[in-house]
């Protein structure tokens, strides 16, 4: 009988496609001639939905195609605890236009909410590994029914059991003769006899059996091979970087912050931490550490691009390098780069470095750079510089906000030469010499899933610095020492936002940076701010309809600003199908705020400007290539009658009202 309305079930959908080819017409009907509409979602956006089908990055109509988004749509609202959705759909082809009607209808009904959790074999497991599975949890009574974090939770589980020593820990994916329950992840709707009791009604059970929870493993000995070791590193160099020993209680964690360390050493290549053998008797994991080396010498000509001041420059460079500096894997490196922005701002720069991956303990490493400097930053100014700067760089921990620190001591010498420049007491002309050191920290948190183009996540960070101290030492035997005073702070926060069902083709991305810079002192000693250490509007990586540094509550925007506020919000998008030689196209568009001011306290709501526009980027091995239109959507600074881009359309496209911005990567 199953089989017989199975046939028939066949029957009818052969029957259904070719009564839609013959309502359709013979005709190909292009996607752009698509009309998609959506009644019913209450929950999700159409943009959201639209996102989710296939049939709209398509050429041509196909029902085939529109009954897989159908079950896309099914299946979306399925996994989002809409079990009792009801979704339909229904094409009409309008022949006079060429177009073709495409209506889904939502009946969403209610969205089930978990009721209970139970974790099955855990109950053995050592209090610690316990209580931190029970902590922060994902999943918890009252949560609405999503299929996506049930299986965060259960990788969560499964990752602080793996952690905690239970080698062997995994979700059970075996079925029970005896008891079907003893299977994985089971999500359970209430009788109908329940559902009638407004507690159970419209609630889930949730039910997660997780195995290999009865015995603790521990590491035993570790063995090193490191490929063709031409360059005689020594085996300490790779046990020094390793986060655990023999005896230790098994922690995949450990393995992979090892492999992670590794990472920090130019000379490897690839360091690998895998298990070789499992002693069941003694219960121990013997791992094997695997190591390829690069080359120890390298010579790398470049071509790139780099923002500097909120200027876009073209950057040629040369570098020398030694991957093994007198051994312990040290890198030894010099370069010499020649920057490129106009005919009359450009640069060059001849620095070298000395980079230490292990300083007291694997979690420091220390970086010291002197670099020779030599721009103009203008027309009528150029700086020459002699800087040194050492870094010191802590990982703190993957399960804290802040994962990594980084501090910076830099000195600075500087000569500043001026030919009718201006600032803000007239032009000046001549040369002044300026010391500067700067002692700074940066708290760093990173959840972003993609180093240059997320999708998900949060990235954000926050310096202090100081500048000023070692010079006012200095100035109490040399008066004639100029040098700056003042306290800087400034954050970064760029979050992403998947909203394509977790396929990345369509994010919406934030940003939001506050800068403040706020001098002290008095003297004849003390000298305002350099430029170069000032904040910037204007250009690529700021609010794009206005040119690099040419925006500002300024007297001249060149000269910067001590106070910044700006944020943008961008959408973007992929409209190609993945089988298209267009894939990595993306079409964004944006709006810009924010503005620079003098300093903090002529701070006004009033002058915040306003840029929007679009742009398209085009994925590359090194990040996205783009070029963003910008136009100046509010102008504080503009006479009345021409501050908002609508009050003037005749000068929409003069120099005053548009930019046009090109760059490596994306704005944030």
């Amino acid at each position: 009988m199953k089989n017989y309305i199975e046939k028939i079930a066949f029957v009818a959908m052969i029957l259904l496609l070719f009564l839609n080819t013959v309502i359709l017409g013979q005709e190909k009907v292009e996607t752009g001639d698509i009309n998609f509409k959506f009644k019913g979602n209450t929950s999700f956006s159409e943009a959201a939905l639209l996102d989710i089908l296939l049939l709209p990055r398509e050429k041509y109509f196909n029902r085939i195609n529109l009954e897989e988004d159908l079950q896309r749509l099914n299946k979306f609202y399925f996994d989002n605890g809409f079990f009792d959705a009801v979704i339909d759909t229904a094409a009409k082809l309008d022949k006079e236009d060429d177009e073709v009607d495409v209506t889904f209808t939502i009946h969403e009904n209610a969205r089930y909410v978990i009721k209970e959790v139970k974790l099955q074999g855990i109950d053995s497991i050592t209090p610690a590994a316990r209580n931190e599975i029970l902590t922060n949890r994902l999943v918890d009574a009252g949560s609405p029914y999503s299929k996506t974090t049930i299986n965060l939770e259960k990788d969560r589980i499964i990752g602080i059991l793996q952690n905690n020593g239970y080698f062997f820990a995994q979700i059970d994916t075996v079925r029970s003769r005896i008891d079907s329950s003893r299977r994985g992840i089971i999500i359970g709707k209430y009788s109908e006899e329940l559902q009638n009791d407004p507690e159970f009604k419209d609630r889930v059970l949730i039910r997660m059996r997780f195995i290999g929870t009865k015995e603790i493993f521990r590491f035993g000995n570790i063995n090193i091979d490191i490929e063709k070791n031409k360059y005689g590193i020594g085996k300490s160099v790779i046990e020094r970087e390793l986060k655990f020993k023999e005896g230790d209680v098994y922690d995949k964690s450990k393995m992979l912050e090892s492999e992670r360390n590794f990472t920090k050493l130019a000379i490897i290549q690839i360091g690998r931490v895998v298990i070789d053998s499992v002693d069941m008797v003694t219960r121990v994991v013997y791992p094997d550490v695997v190591i390829s080396l690069n080359n120890k010498y390298e010579l790398t000509p470049s071509i790139s691009t780099n923002y500097q001041s909120n200027r876009l420059y073209l950057v040629a460079g040369l570098e020398y390098k030694d991957k093994d500096f007198f051994g312990g894997g040290r890198v030894f490196s010099t370069s010499v780069e020649g920057l490129y922005n106009s005919r009359y701002i450009n640069g060059g720069v001849l620095s070298l470095s000395i980079f230490q991956p292990f300083l007291f303990n694997n979690d420091i490493t220390a970086t010291f750079t002197p670099q020779l400097t030599y721009f103009n930053l203008q027309k009528e100014i150029n700086l020459l510089g002699f800087t040194n700067t050492l870094r010191l760089t802590y990982f703190i921990s993957d399960h804290t906000f802040y994962s990594n620190a980084y501090s910076d001591v830099t000195f600075d010498y500087v000569r500043l030469k001026y030919d009718g420049f201006l600032t803000d007491e007239g032009p000046a002309y001549g040369s002044i010499y300026v010391v500067n050191s700067i002692i700074g920290l940066t708290l760093i948190h990173n959840s972003t899933n993609n180093l240059f183009n997320p999708s998900k996540g949060l990235y954000h960070t926050i310096t202090v610095e100081s500048s000023g101290a070692l010079p006012r030492l200095v100035s109490l035997f040399n008066t004639s020492l100029l040098y700056s005073q003042y306290a800087k702070f400034n954050t970064v926060n760029n979050t992403f936002l998947d909203i394509s069902g977790d396929r990345a083709a369509s994010i919406i991305a934030a940003h939001f940076e506050l800068g403040d810079i706020i001098e002290y002192g008095s003297g004849d000693n003390i000298e305002p701010v350099p430029s170069i250490y000032k904040f910037f509007m204007g250009g690529g990586n700021s609010l794009r309809g206005w040119r690099a540094q040419q925006g500002g509550i300024l007297d001249n925007p060149a000269n910067g600003g001590k106070f910044l506020i700006e944020g943008s919000i961008e959408w973007r998008r992929k409209p190609f199908p993945q089988r298209s030689f267009l894939y990595p196209v993306w079409g964004v568009l944006f709006l810009d705020w924010g503005n620079v001011w003098e300093s903090g306290g002529k701070f006004k709501l009033n002058q915040i400007a306003l840029s929007t526009g679009f742009g398209i980027r085009y994925d590359t091995f090194v990040g996205p290539v783009r070029i963003d239109l910008g136009f100046r959507l509010y102008d504080p600074l503009a006479e009345d009658g021409k501050k908002w881009l609508w009050e003037s359309p005749k000068d929409i496209f003069t120099a005053q009202k548009y930019a046009i911005q090109f760059g490596l990567g994306n704005a944030f």
